[in-house]
C-alpha cells in the first residue's frame, strides 16, 4: 500500500499514472475512495462516406465562383 498526500491545490500525484490520464472518482460510505481509469471512446472524425454531401458539382461551381472573386491574375 502506498500513501499519497494532497497538496494545497487539492492535487494528488499518482506515480503510476500517465500524463493526461482521466479517472472516475467514487467515494463510498465506508470512507473508501475509488479511482477508476476512464478510457475515452475514439470516434472517427469523418466516418466513411460522410463527406460525400460536400463533393457535388453544384458545390464545386459555388467554390470556383467564390475563388474567382478572391484571386487576382498575374500582374
Amino acid at each position: 500500500m502506498k500513501t499519497l498526500t494532497v497538496d494545497d491545490d487539492q492535487r494528488i500525484r499518482l506515480p503510476d499514472a500517465a500524463p493526461q490520464s482521466v479517472f472516475a472518482y467514487e467515494a463510498e460510505s465506508s470512507g473508501v475512495i475509488r479511482l477508476t481509469p476512464v478510457q475515452a471512446e475514439a470516434e472517427e472524425p469523418f466516418p466513411r462516406g460522410s463527406l460525400l454531401e460536400y463533393l457535388t458539382p453544384e458545390h464545386d461551381r459555388e467554390q470556383l465562383a467564390i475563388l474567382k472573386g478572391c484571386v487576382q491574375g498575374p500582374a
